[in-house]
């Protein structure tokens, strides 16, 4: 059973007391508050680079700039959601200046290769088509792709995260999976 908490994707808990200390120079405190939403951030990487390689650069890069930019942080909310802003905002700019690994690419995005023996042909087919399909949607619908089945979060928490309404949270990841199942579906009967 997955025991991650939803907390920090909608509730501050600690993020205000540590950020006030760490503005002021509290080592300790910056580090607990990476430490504290280290995981999250990490998938958010790997969803936004689906390349383990990649997703390390990104997540240095993210640390990076969020400490840079400490003094912007927004001190009444929670932070995991404007670290991984940061992280999107990079990752785009990035985006136009590096080939994208996809899923005929030799590795996995966790960098295992395909034929690694932990799963059938078969699945490792399906999880290829999956892959293409994901990375057919727009960047925004990814996004909220990886909240709901990487993060978990139900539609009223992931329109809070990114401030869209519940009803277009809903739209959207309906066309989403739409569209990746018209991927998988099309390229199984061409296959």
């Amino acid at each position: 059973m997955d025991n991650r908490s939803l907390r920090p994707w909608i509730h501050a808990g600690q993020d205000p007391e540590l950020l006030r200390k760490a503005q002021r120079g509290d080592l300790a405190a910056l580090l607990r508050i990476y430490n504290t939403h280290r995981l999250s951030l990490w998938r958010a990487c790997l969803v936004l680079t689906r390349s383990s390689a990649e997703t390390e650069l990104l997540f240095q890069a993210t640390i990076a700039r969020a400490t840079h930019e400490l003094a912007h942080a927004p001190s009444h909310e929670p932070l995991l959601p404007w670290l991984v802003g940061l992280a999107r905002e990079l990752d785009a700019a990035q985006a136009s200046t590096r080939p994208r690994e996809h899923a005929s690419a030799p590795l996995r995005p966790n960098g295992r290769p395909w034929d690694d023996g932990s799963s059938g042909p078969q699945d490792t087919i399906v999880e290829q088509r999956a892959l293409r399909g994901f990375s057919q949607l727009h960047a925004d619908d990814q996004w909220l792709l990886a909240l709901r089945v990487f993060e978990r979060l139900p539609y009223a928490d992931i329109a809070r995260v990114t401030g869209h309404s519940v009803e277009r949270v809903a739209e959207r990841l309906a066309l989403a999976r739409e569209s990746l199942d018209q991927v998988c579906t099309t390229e199984e009967r061409a296959a």
